[in-house]
């Protein structure tokens, strides 16, 4: 379902087992059952969302507006996913168990509510915004980003453990000084990204920043979108860097001024973490318009939902730079936030 789920929880994993380097993590991927109904979400997601997005959007919005209806769709999927896991928490017999992915959490809670499986378990939401399929009250804890989120759990789950923590994002992704204005460009770099799948419109997207002004450049994280790259590189335009997929997204994201997505998740967290301002262009239906909305009214993002008001934006930021310090200092604060203090704290409520 794309890289931010799996993002997460490597992330994690890496924090956890330096904040505790006597204790064994072990990182296990598994979503629906079997790896045949996997795969076969996997090429569903891929296809919906490139083929047929308002399809996915209109789900994910009667879903989120009818909780009632999407509680039915968890129980019935609950069940595969916990016959998934059965097996795995056996042989590993965890004291604690995070999940970054809201179906497996759901097999989680199955197995908490039957006295399966004893266990912490916390299930780490990594959405700004909280669809009811993030919701499980049987787990032990669920983290969300925002307090606006929080509440949102505790609408749909009144009991529920809720605690407002940092993103999950890699160590890797920490607060950077603005890049240094080279020699002959006083203008900007925008980094330009659709997550690891390249959701949405990347090249009208890539379009409207170009146009807002001579200084502008544009450096675009195709991921595993191999005709897209292909598509940017051929037209031999000096002023646009079009990237595979690398592992270089740090680096990149540190000599950006502003990072522009049409997605949501993962990679606005690891925006957010650098100290980037923030701007969703056209995001995708559904978990990507939610996500902007709920960064926008924290003041953390800017939404742009047509392309010629990513031109007129980013145009504004080339000419104040004030502006977009302005953004860049609400994403530190939001990110100086200490998540490996709540990981240690997590330790001490699991012993």
């Amino acid at each position: 379902m794309g890289e931010g789920h799996v993002g997460a929880a490597r992330a994690m994993a890496a924090r956890m087992r330096a904040v505790w380097p006597d204790t064994e993590v072990t990182e296990v991927e598994t979503v629906a059952g079997s790896p045949r109904r996997t795969r076969l979400l996997e090429v569903a997601y891929r296809v919906v969302m490139r083929r047929a997005p308002v399809l996915y959007g209109v789900a994910y919005d009667v879903l989120r507006r009818r909780p009632r209806v999407a509680a039915v769709f968890q129980r019935l999927g609950a069940p595969a996913t916990a016959r998934a896991l059965r097996p795995v928490l056996r042989r590993h017999a965890p004291d604690l168990v995070v999940c970054t992915y809201p179906v497996t959490s759901g097999g989680l809670a199955l197995l908490r509510r039957r006295g399966e499986l004893t266990a912490r378990t916390v299930a780490v939401v990594t959405d700004a915004a909280v669809h009811p399929f993030w919701v499980w009250p049987d787990v032990d804890e669920t983290w969300t980003m925002l307090d606006a989120a929080a509440d949102a759990v505790r609408e749909l789950a009144p009991d529920a453990a809720v605690r407002v923590v940092p993103p999950a994002v890699d160590p890797r992704f920490t607060p950077a000084p603005p890049p240094a204005r080279e020699v002959g460009h006083p203008g900007l770099t925008v980094l330009v990204t659709g997550g690891s799948l390249a959701f949405g419109r990347l090249d009208a997207v890539v379009d409207a920043v170009l146009a807002a002004g001579d200084g502008v450049r544009a450096v675009v994280l195709c991921g595993r979108h191999e005709a897209l790259r292909q598509a940017l590189a051929a037209r031999r335009d000096p002023r646009v860097r079009a990237l595979g997929w690398t592992d270089a997204v740090p680096a990149e994201m540190a000599a950006a001024d502003v990072v522009v997505t049409t997605g949501g998740g993962m990679i606005a967290s690891e925006a957010l973490a650098v100290g980037r301002p923030l701007l969703f262009v056209t995001p995708v239906r559904g978990h990507g318009r939610a996500c902007a909305a709920a960064l926008a009214a924290a003041g953390l993002a800017l939404v742009c939902p047509r392309p010629a008001d990513a031109t007129r934006v980013v145009a504004d930021l080339l000419a104040d730079p004030a502006r977009r310090e302005g953004l860049a200092a609400a994403a530190r604060g939001f990110s100086g936030r200490d998540l490996d203090g709540e990981l240690a704290a997590l330790a001490r409520r699991t012993v």
